[in-house]
């Protein structure tokens, strides 16, 4: 959860120094440290025609860009035709975005888990 450039650090990481670490901490990374961010997470929201929406299930961390976005085509391609009726008078969208470090809390760990599984237990959640 560290960004920095690894020429930065001194040494080998050890698990004892992750409470000198922001995330670790709770206290808030930089906005811009010259970097693109390090991690990336996939979202799954329900739209109403009244235009409130709300997040069914969030995944992440994703180290790489393309993983998650290839998690997010897998979950659309799941959707496909499907995505209005999955939840009654709501509209059902995956999108590949920024991960919420401030938030990790509220992700689910994405590797060595079945996605789609985890997208039906999110929506049977909302439905049951």
């Amino acid at each position: 959860w560290l960004r920095c450039k690894t020429t930065a650090i001194l040494g080998t990481w050890q698990p004892a120094y992750a409470m000198l670490t922001h995330a670790a901490a709770n206290r808030p990374l930089p906005d811009d440290v010259g970097m693109d961010p390090a991690h990336y997470g996939v979202h799954v929201e329900a739209h109403r025609a009244d235009g409130t929406s709300y997040t069914l299930l969030r995944l992440g961390p994703y180290f790489q860009t393309w993983v998650a976005s290839h998690d997010a085509d897998q979950l659309n391609t799941e959707l496909a035709g499907r995505a209005a009726t999955v939840i009654p008078g709501a509209t059902v969208t995956v999108k590949d975005t920024l991960f919420d470090i401030s938030d990790h809390d509220s992700y689910t760990d994405p590797y060595l888990t079945d996605i789609t599984k985890l997208l039906a237990d999110a929506v049977e959640g909302v439905t049951a």
